[in-house]
């Protein structure tokens, strides 16, 4: 294999897109090894320098992958890239409807293919020399709680003095570089490259979120998984996958196309058991109310974590951990299932899991001299809504007080059920907006408000305030002494999509400034 050397490597600009890498260039021969092509026009004896899937980006020597989108067709950029210098490119387009761009007279090679994403993640894995063959990398998905998880398994491993990255929602970082999430999962050159970076910086783990989006999208295709991880499935991204069949299809994508070593399968949900009957090689199960390989038992919940007896295949102990509810019990399972396969000690893992710091936006404390809580989670699905609000109920002894909204521009099926999820749990709900996007923030409302439970009554049970921010000054503002708050939708993010405007909004912001409003 052709060896790559670089001089430069990977930057986020503020507007999402990678700066292009320094590289000596390899054949384009060797990187279409093991990619199935329907038609070839031009040689394959040349070097490529880099390969771009944007065209603003092609120049000299570069392989241009066009790669479809939901408003666009790469092939419609291949000109742009031809014109900029790209010496070959690869699209689904039948090669002979491109004869307006006189491919003939053209010192260009042509590939086409049937699928130019996987081909974009086949070229891609080649060009960097396969780096998830040569660090130890572990794919979570699933609705709810990948970042989490993520998060859990770098606290096991650098608690082992192991050098670790992270590539999800909140960002991507590892060592002390950090770098902003334009995606959960980046596409599949980007995380190629990324990968190659930590390798060359001695990262030996990475713990990689791997989206539904994703995985439709072949973005990871065909890597190589330590540890697969399925969380759970629950409604979401239907606006994207159309039904569950297909958002469920995409999940199993993890370990459908891709060498999973060992999958780690949340048997408590029904996906999981079924997948568990699929995926049967390297396979361990987590779970609480079955009996899993990685068990939880006598679940103590309370304000200041949760306490479990943990069995395992590799012996039974004690958990504490400052983590709070019953779903960060499955989370923990998941990460302890995930650090144990990979030979961390039991003990170990009890001692990381006492010592987990807060993770951005997952039910983050606010802290205040109120005598009232305040919470910040990112959950924004019913199933999410449900399980943050029934772990809070858990340790209020006052009201519990949600502040709420959904996206614009999503799923809207699910607005009704997340509308049900919560007024028929909380004490007080606050109806506002999310991210709106396009959509009218109204209408959005009304959505939500057709889960109304018979029974509630607006003003007694909720309230609907358009506005975020007034709507979380009013909640922080009507708290009482052991009551507790919980902001829910948008947790780590630091902006709000209005109409086609992104201003900068951070609900743990809101609350603070609200916070010492109320101290005055």
């Amino acid at each position: 294999m052709e060896s790559t050397s670089s001089t430069k490597w990977l930057t986020f600009p503020e507007n999402g897109y990678l700066n292009v890498a320094d590289n000596t260039g390899q054949k384009l021969s060797h990187l279409i090894l093991g990619l199935p092509i329907n038609n070839i026009l031009g040689t394959m004896d040349r070097a490529i320098r880099e390969i771009v899937y944007d065209s603003r980006k092609a120049g000299p020597d570069t392989l241009f992958a066009a790669i479809p989108g939901e408003s666009w067709d790469g092939s419609e950029f291949i000109k742009d890239a031809i014109s900029k210098g790209a010496s070959a490119f690869i699209t689904q387009t039948p090669l002979e409807s491109l004869n307006g761009l006189g491919l003939g007279s053209r010192n260009v090679t042509a590939l086409c293919v049937e699928d130019s994403r996987k081909a974009l993640s086949i070229a891609s894995a080649n060009f960097y020399q396969h780096p998830s063959e040569q660090i130890a990398l572990t794919g979570i998905t699933g609705t709810n709680g990948k970042t989490t998880t993520a998060y859990i398994l770098e606290a096991v491993f650098r608690a082992e003095d192991v050098r670790t990255g992270v590539i999800g929602t909140i960002n991507y970082h590892y060592d002390d570089k950090v770098f902003p999430a334009t995606v959960t999962t980046p596409e599949s050159l980007d995380l190629n490259r990324m990968l190659r970076q930590m390798i060359e910086e001695k990262v030996e783990n990475c713990f990689l979120e791997v989206s539904s989006h994703a995985l439709h999208q072949s973005r990871v295709h065909g890597m190589n998984f330590k540890v697969g991880i399925f969380t759970n499935l629950s409604r979401d991204h239907l606006d994207f996958h159309g039904d569950m069949d297909r958002y469920k299809n995409a999940k199993k994508k993890l370990f459908l196309e891709n060498n999973v070593e060992h999958p780690i399968l949340n048997i408590d949900d029904s996906v999981g058991r079924e997948f568990a009957d699929e995926f049967k090689a390297g396979l361990f199960t987590t779970g609480i109310d079955r009996n899993a390989d990685f068990k939880a038992e006598n679940i103590v919940l309370t304000r200041s974590g949760c306490e479990f007896t943990l069995k395992t295949p590799f012996g039974a102990g004690e958990i504490r951990s400052n983590l709070l509810g019953r779903h960060n019990v499955h989370n923990l399972l998941s990460a302890g299932a995930g650090a144990m396969v990979q030979g961390v000690p039991l003990e170990k893992v009890q001692e990381a899991f006492r010592h987990i710091q807060p993770i951005p936006g997952r039910f983050e404390r606010i802290d205040n001299d109120h005598g009232f809580s305040v919470l910040v989670d990112y959950a924004h699905t019913d199933d999410a809504l449900s399980n943050a609000i029934s772990a809070a109920k858990d340790f209020t002894e006052g009201r519990l007080i949600v502040v709420f909204g959904c996206g614009g521009d999503r799923d809207k099926g699910k607005r009704k059920a997340m509308g049900k999820a919560v007024l028929s749990k909380a004490d007080f709900s606050i109806i506002t907006s999310d991210n709106p996007r396009t959509e009218d923030p109204e209408q959005i409302i009304d959505d939500i408000l057709q889960g109304v439970p018979a029974s509630a009554c607006k003003d007694d049970d909720y309230t609907v305030i358009i506005n975020r921010k007034d709507a979380i000054e009013c909640a922080i503002q009507s708290a009482e002494k052991n009551d507790l708050v919980l902001i829910a939708g948008k947790g780590h993010e630091n902006y709000q999509v209005l109409e086609t405007q992104t201003i900068h909004f951070d609900d743990r912001e809101i609350a603070r400034s609200a916070l010492r409003k109320r101290s005055h």
